[in-house]
């Protein structure tokens, strides 16, 4: 249909959108959504880090990355973190389900440019494009609300990264080596992590890291 049809130099001014997650169908799901928007150009998706390093050193000037909290080799944390030091022009937005909320909390600290729960994907994510496109950082009021009513504790950014290792299988001394850190000191932090989360072991530690529970 005509109105469809854009000139070339309208389709490069267009921001393209790679989509992230472990899952293929959710990528695919959300590409579904992505692909009805004039305003920007899906892209390709990425399963895992490799392949997500693949899609970003070919972006052009705009691009923007909607972001699961897991890929299938790494968390949001490790991902935000290279995508920050690597391609830090990417504009990212990470999507969680409502149960994965602290990994909400991580998108914002670690520099996300937006965030959107997965319930609410339909109706918010072309109203975030819309704003990122404009150049506009965003983080829907409901969110904010949750955010600025939750508990002071939430864990720090240095506790969140030793939880990933955790999760990752990682013993006490390897984590202390990758981070350059005594293993007493990733003990005090183990410490202090068990008592946020309100459990007393490694097991149920990881158990609620693995279900975005913290």
């Amino acid at each position: 249909m005509a109105s469809q049809i854009s000139s070339p130099d309208t389709q490069e001014t267009r921001p393209r959108v790679i989509v992230a997650d472990r899952q293929l169908i959710v990528c695919q799901g959300i590409g579904s959504l992505v692909a009805q928007i004039d305003e920007v150009e899906l892209g390709d998706y990425a399963t895992d880090k490799a392949s997500l390093r693949k899609l970003l050193t070919q972006t052009q000037d705009k691009t923007i990355l909607i972001l699961g909290v897991r890929l299938a080799d790494g968390d949001l944390t490790h991902v935000l973190d290279m995508v920050r030091k690597d391609h830090p022009e990417v504009m990212v937005v990470v999507v969680a389900e409502d149960s994965e909320f602290a990994f909400i909390r991580t998108a914002i600290k670690s520099g996300a440019n937006s965030v959107c729960m997965m319930g609410q994907v339909l109706t918010s994510l072309p109203r975030i494009l819309g704003k990122l496109i404009d150049g506009h950082s965003i983080v829907p009021t409901d969110i904010l609300r949750k955010l600025t009513s939750e508990a002071a504790d939430t864990l720090s950014r240095r506790e969140h990264e030793i939880l990933g290792l955790l999760g990752d299988g990682l013993t006490n001394f390897q984590i202390s080596a990758r981070l350059g850190l005594s293993e007493n000191t990733v003990k005090y932090y183990l410490k202090a992590i068990y008592q946020k989360l309100e459990v007393n072991s490694r097991g149920a530690a990881i158990a609620k890291y693995v279900a975005g529970n913290y």
